[in-house]
């Protein structure tokens, strides 16, 4: 009976143990004290359309920056800038240059509401967007607060770097809308160029069916490297490819 008793307080440490390790999808630990993290770290973005480097896109003028990072919770503040000619092309590759203004308008106005960035379009040849938005970045993984709108508690999972293929993550906003990110490929060969280097990525697919535009983006990721990519999908089957490039850690 002795060694019974024993035999069952074992089984009970490992159940215990496992109730205190465990995660849920929307947790990550993990190393804060990233190279890639550190203040003052600036990251630049490229983007390609159907596979392709566009005047209008090359014209995007970009600076993202590291202005905070409190134990792993990073703050980004990003200005891009674009004349207005290069903007109109942007639309038309868009599809969007027989809408109404006041619809446009209203897609911005949208897209302002969800990720929190102004727009400066006093200068025709300088209109400027600013933004600052949080993640969670640690060596397990990555989380925005985007759809909680900068709230620390209710973080929302990118990536997890030991993911498998058909992990999900799912959200749900104030307004009762739920949001639902699943992984779709992980590459164990390199797949993704990032400047000279081609890296490993995991990607993730947020579909995005009350987005005006959007049909979905998904998310590229890479261990060492962070958020290394994104790529969107409008709904009329466009595909738009954006790098992000961080400059310090390359």
């Amino acid at each position: 009976m002795k060694k019974l008793n024993i035999f069952f307080s074992i089984i009970l440490l490992i159940l215990l143990k496992s109730c205190d390790t465990a995660t849920g999808p929307n947790e990550i630990g993990g190393n804060t004290d990233l190279a890639l993290t550190k203040v003052g770290n600036e990251f630049g973005v490229s983007v390609q359309f159907a596979n392709k480097y566009h005047p209008a896109l090359s014209n995007i003028r970009d600076t993202i920056k590291i202005i905070k990072n409190q134990n792993g919770i990073v703050t980004f503040k990003g200005v891009l800038a674009i004349d207005e000619l290069s903007l109109k092309q942007i639309d038309t590759l868009l599809g969007l240059q027989g809408l109404s203004e006041n619809v446009k308008r209203a897609f911005a106005d949208n897209y302002k509401k969800i990720y929190n960035f102004s727009i400066d379009s006093s200068d025709k040849q300088n209109i400027k967007a600013e933004f600052e938005a949080k993640f969670k970045i640690t060596s397990e993984g990555i989380q925005d607060f985007i759809y909680s709108k900068g709230d620390e508690s209710k973080p929302f999972t990118i990536v997890k770097y030991s993911a498998n293929i058909g992990d999900k993550y799912e959200f749900t906003t104030a307004e009762g809308v739920k949001i639902t990110r699943v992984v779709t490929h992980i590459h164990t060969i390199e797949d993704w160029e990032l400047g000279f280097l081609m890296v490993k990525t995991t990607r993730v697919v947020e579909e995005t069916p009350n987005d005006p535009i959007l049909k979905q983006i998904t998310y590229v990721g890479n261990h060492k490297y962070g958020l290394v990519g994104l790529i969107l999908e409008t709904k009329d089957n466009k595909v738009f490819k954006i790098t992000i490039m961080p400059w310090d850690v390359l």
